[in-house]
C-alpha cells in the first residue's frame, strides 16, 4: 500500500541496524500483502478441515490450526512494523515465508488424519509452520546485529519457539508409534495445545522494553487488512458452498441464501470498521510510547484472535447452511452446525466488545445488542430449516444496524465526530473499496472454474469474455469511489448492493454459456446481474454529481455504450433461453459486440473527464487489483493440489508455482514508480486523464488476463505434475505460457505508455516472453523451473535502484 504518515520512532526500533533501516512507514508494504494472500487460502482450508470432521473434532482441530496460523501471522505483523519489508533482500525472505505457509496450508486437511500413500500431512504442516516462524525471527536477529539495546528481546523471542517446536514435532511423529485409537488422537491434541500455550506466552517478549511500535498507521492498517481477508474467506465460502466445479444447479434458495449470508458478513464488516477500527487507531496514536506496545499487543495481537476465529466459524456455518440437503429439499440442519453459525457471530461480537473495552474503555451498544438478539434467537432457530435459521440471523443483525441509525443515532454521531480525523485519513483504499474487492477474488476464481469446465480454446475465450465484464465493472466502481470522497451510509449501501450483485454474477459464472437441468438459467443470471451492477453505478454516480457540471457530462457519455452493451447481452441470452442453445453464431456476435462497445466506451469519455482527486490513490487501487489477481492464482494453485495424499511432486509443484507467481509480481514492481514519474511530468488534467485511462483502465486489464490464464494453466496441469501427455494437460500448459506472454507484453506496453526506455530488465523480459513457448515441450515441473529462473534472471540482470513512489509523485488535481 501507500507511503508514510510521518511517524518516526525515537531513534528507530534498532538503532544500529544493518542495511535496512528501522521502519518509518505508515502503510502496509506489498510483500506483506503478498503474504496475506496466502493466508486467504489457509483460512479456506481450515473451513474444509472442519467440514470433513465430526462436530466436536471440527471445533477442536480447526481451533488449534487457527491458533497456529494466527501466531505465525502476528509474528510478521510485528516484524513489518519494525522493518521495511520491501527493501533489500527482505522481499525474497517474505516470499520464502509465503511459500512455507502455502505448503502448510495444502496440508491442513491432513493435519490430524494422515492419508496413506503419500507424505505425512501432519509433518508437512508442522514443518511449514515452523519454517514460517523461523523466518520472522531471522529477520529480527539480522536487524539487531551489533545493537546491545535490541539483542536481549530478540534472544527472548526465540525461547517460545524453542519450547513449542519439539512438542509440535512430537505431536505429529509420536502417534505413529502408538496403537491407533482415541488415546493417540487425544495425546496429539494435547501436545498441540501445550505447544500453542507456550508459543503464545512468548508474546510478552516482543513489543516491550526497547521494541516499540514504530508506526501506528501501519499496525492498525495491518490488522484491518487481515480482518478483511478473513471476511473475504467467508464470502468465498458462500460462493463455494456447493464446491468449485460449477456443475450444481443454481436455485432460488441458493441465490437467496447467498444474499442472506452476505448480509451477515456485511454486518460483521460494518461492526468493526464503522467505529471500532478508527477509534482503536486514534487511541494508539495518543498513547505514550511506553504503554503503546503493550496496548497494541493486548488489543490487536490477542483480542483480534476471537474475531478471526468467529469469522472462521461463520464461514463454516454458512458453508453448511447453503449446502444443507439436496436441491429443492429443505431440512432442519444439525444443532452443531447451527451453533457454528450463531456461535461464530457471538464469538466475533465478544471479541469486538473486548477490543473496544481494552483500547477505549467503552462498551459498544451495537455489539451488545447484537449479542443479546443472537442469543435469544438460538432456541427458535433450532426448529427452522437451514435457510430459515440464516434468515432469522440476518434479520436480527439488520435490526441492530437500524437501531444504530434511529434509536442510537445521537450516540453514533458523537462517536463518528470523535474519530472523524482518523477515519478521514487519505489511504490507497477505504474499507468500502476493499470489501468490494473481496468479492472480485471469488469472481476471478469462478472465471477459472468456467475455463476448467470447458478446457479448450473456446472455454478460455468464454472465460475472458466474462472477465472483461467483471473488469469493466471494477474500473467504473473504482472511478466512482475515488471520485466520491464521502464514506457515508449511502455509499456503503451502494457498495453492499454491488457486492451482492457481483456475488450473484460469480455464482453463475461457470454456467454463463451452458444450462444445468433443474436449475435457473446461468446465462440470464450473469447478464441481469451485470446489467444491474452497471446501472446501479450510473444511477448512484449521477445522484452524487448531479449538481457538479464537471462530472455530469462523463456520466452521461458513459451511459450510452453501457446501455447498448446491456441490450446486446440481453439479445444474446433471452432468445437462447427459448432455444436452449446459449452459444450460436448470433449470440457469439452479440457477446463480442457488447464487450467491444461497453468496454471500449471508455474512450468516449474525454481524457480530461478522467479527472483524479488523488493520483496515488488511483494507482494504489490498481496495484491492489493486481495483487488480488495474484491471490486467486495462489488459491487456484492450492485447489489443484488440494486432494490428498500429499506427494513430493505435488509439494514441489506448489513451491515452483509460488516461485513463478512471485517472479511475475516482482516483474510488476517498479511499474507504478515509472508511471508516477510520468504523472509528475504532465502539466494538464487532460494528459493525466489520458495516462490514467490508457495505462490503468485498459492496459492493466491485460495484466489481469495474463494472471487468470496462468491460474487456469496451473489448475489444469498441477493435478498431474508428473504427466506430460493428454490434451487437457497440453492445453493447460499452453495457456500457462500464453498467460505469461500476455502479462510481460502488457507490462512492457505500460512502460512504453509512460514514455520510459525499455532498459535491460524489460528487454530481457521480452526475450523470456519470446522463448517461453519452448517450455510447452517440457514436463510441467521442469517448465515451471525454467520459467521462474528466466524471470528472476531478467530481474537480476536488469536490476536498478527504484525510488519509493512517494518521492517521485506529489498529488495534484
Amino acid at each position: 500500500m501507500g507511503g508514510g504518515d510521518g511517524e518516526v520512532a525515537s531513534r528507530g526500533a534498532f538503532p544500529s541496524a544493518g542495511r535496512i533501516k528501522a521502519a518509518t512507514h505508515g502503510g502496509v508494504t506489498r510483500p506483506e500483502l503478498f503474504l496475506d494472500l496466502v493466508f486467504v487460502y489457509a483460512f479456506i482450508n481450515v473451513t474444509q478441515l472442519m467440514s470433513e470432521r465430526p462436530a466436536l473434532d471440527a471445533l477442536l482441530q480447526g481451533g488449534l490450526v487457527v491458533l497456529l496460523l494466527w501466531r505465525s501471522w502476528i509474528g510478521y505483523a510485528w516484524v513489518g512494523n519494525l522493518v521495511r519489508l520491501d527493501r533489500g533482500s527482505l522481499p525474497v525472505t517474505i516470499f520464502a515465508a509465503a511459500t512455507a505457509i502455502l505448503l502448510a496450508a495444502v496440508a491442513i486437511p491432513e493435519v490430524f488424519v494422515d492419508q496413506p500413500g503419500g507424505l505425512s500431512g501432519p509433518l508437512v504442516f508442522v514443518v511449514g509452520f515452523l519454517a514460517a516462524r523461523v523466518g520472522s525471527l531471522l529477520i529480527i536477529s539480522r536487524e539487531q546485529r551489533g545493537s546491545a539495546k535490541s539483542s536481549a528481546p530478540a534472544r527472548r523471542a526465540w525461547l517460545p519457539l524453542a519450547g513449542s517446536a519439539p512438542l509440535l514435532l512430537c505431536a505429529v511423529l509420536l502417534p505413529h508409534h502408538l496403537p491407533p485409537g482415541r488415546n493417540a488422537e487425544a495425546l496429539q491434541l494435547l501436545l498441540f495445545a501445550v505447544a500453542i500455550v507456550i508459543d503464545y506466552a512468548g508474546l510478552r517478549a516482543p513489543g516491550t522494553g526497547s521494541w516499540q511500535l514504530t508506526s501506528v498507521r501501519h499496525w492498525a492498517e495491518r490488522h484491518n487488512l487481515i480482518m478483511l481477508i478473513a471476511l473475504g474467506e467467508t464470502i468465498i465460502s458462500i460462493g463455494t458452498s456447493r464446491g468449485l466445479t460449477g456443475n450444481h444447479p443454481i436455485t432460488w434458495s441458493v441465490l437467496g441464501g447467498s444474499v442472506l449470508g452476505l448480509v451477515v458478513v456485511a454486518f460483521l464488516w460494518w461492526a468493526y470498521f464503522d467505529i471500532a477500527a478508527p477509534s482503536g487507531e486514534q487511541v494508539l496514536q495518543s498513547t505514550s510510547h511506553h504503554a503503546r506496545s503493550r496496548l497494541a499487543r493486548d488489543a490487536y495481537s490477542l483480542l483480534h484472535l476471537p474475531m478471526i476465529g468467529g469469522l472462521i466459524l461463520v464461514a463454516f456455518g454458512l458453508k453448511k447452511a447453503l449446502s444443507a440437503g439436496p436441491v429443492g429439499h429443505l431440512e432442519r440442519w444439525d444443532v452443531t452446525d447451527l451453533a457454528s453459525l450463531y456461535g461464530g457471530v457471538v464469538l466475533y461480537l465478544l471479541g469486538l466488545v473486548a477490543f473496544e473495552w481494552r483500547i477505549v474503555r467503552r462498551v459498544g451498544r451495537g455489539p451488545v445488542l447484537g449479542l443479546v438478539l443472537v442469543a435469544l434467537l438460538v432456541a427458535p432457530a433450532r426448529h427452522l430449516t437451514a435457510p430459515g435459521s440464516l434468515a432469522l440471523l440476518a434479520g436480527a443483525l439488520v435490526c441492530v444496524v437500524l437501531a444504530h441509525v434511529t434509536l442510537l443515532r445521537r450516540r453514533h454521531r458523537q462517536l463518528h465526530r470523535a474519530i472523524a480525523v482518523t477515519a478521514g485519513q487519505e489511504v490507497d483504499a477505504t474499507p468500502e473499496e476493499l470489501f468490494l474487492d473481496l468479492v472480485f477474488v471469488y469472481a476471478f476464481i469462478q472465471v477459472t472454474v468456467l475455463m476448467t469446465r470447458h478446457p479448450s480454446m473456446i472455454g478460455v475465450l468464454q472465460g475472458l469474455a466474462v472477465l472483461a465484464l467483471l473488469w469493466w465493472s471494477w474500473v467504473n466502481y473504482t472511478w466512482f469511489t475515488t471520485t466520491i470522497r464521502s464514506a457515508g451510509n449511502l455509499l456503503r449501501l451502494v457498495v453492499l448492493a454491488a457486492v451482492a450483485l457481483i456475488l450473484m454474477l460469480g455464482i453463475a459464472t461457470p454456467q454463463t454459456f451452458s444450462y444445468v437441468s433443474a436449475g435457473l438459467p446461468g446465462p440470464l443470471i450473469v447478464v441481469t446481474s451485470y446489467a444491474a451492477v452497471r446501472l446501479l453505478h450510473l444511477v448512484s454516480f449521477w445522484l452524487a454529481v448531479r449538481r457538479d457540471t464537471t462530472f455530469r457530462a462523463p456520466v452521461v457519455r458513459a451511459a450510452g455504450p453501457t446501455g447498448v452493451g446491456i441490450v446486446l447481452l440481453l439479445c444474446a441470452v433471452v432468445p437462447a433461453q427459448a432455444t436452449g442453445d446459449p452459444l450460436t453464431p448470433f449470440t457469439t456476435f452479440c457477446w463480442a459486440a457488447a464487450i467491444l462497445i461497453d468496454v471500449g466506451g471508455g474512450y468516449l469519455i474525454r481524457s480530461r473527464n478522467w479527472w483524479l482527486h488523488s493520483v496515488s490513490r488511483w494507482m494504489g487501487r490498481y496495484n491492489l487489483i493486481i495483487l488480488i489477481a495474484l491471490g486467486q492464482a495462489v488459491i487456484s494453485t492450492g485447489t489443484a493440489i488440494g486432494n490428498p495424499p500429499i506427494s513430493i511432486a505435488s509439494l514441489g509443484a506448489v513451491a515452483l508455482s509460488a516461485g513463478l507467481l512471485f517472479a511475475l509480481w516482482w516483474t510488476y514492481v517498479g511499474t507504478d514508480v515509472v508511471i508516477g514519474q510520468r504523472f509528475a511530468e504532465l502539466a494538464t488534467s487532460r494528459q493525466r486523464g489520458a495516462l490514467a485511462r490508457d495505462a490503468y483502465a485498459y492496459l492493466h486489464l491485460f495484466l489481469v488476463v495474463g494472471l487468470v490464464l496462468v491460474a487456469f494453466g496451473l489448475r489444469t496441469t498441477l493435478p498431474h505434475p508428473t504427466q506430460h501427455s493428454g490434451a487437457v494437460v497440453m492445453m493447460g500448459q499452453a495457456t500457462l505460457v500464453c498467460g505469461i506472454i500476455v502479462y510481460l507484453l502488457a507490462d512492457h506496453l505500460i512502460w512504453r505508455r509512460a514514455r520510459r526506455p525499455v532498459g535491460r530488465r524489460r528487454a530481457v523480459s521480452l526475450v523470456v516472453a519470446a522463448l517461453s513457448p519452448v517450455t510447452i515441450l517440457m514436463p510441467i515441473l521442469w517448465a515451471l523451473v525454467a520459467l521462474t529462473l528466466a524471470l528472476l534472471a531478467a530481474h537480476v540482470l536488469g536490476r536498478s535502484v527504484t525510488p519509493p513512489l512517494d518521492t517521485v509523485l506529489s498529488d495534484r488535481p
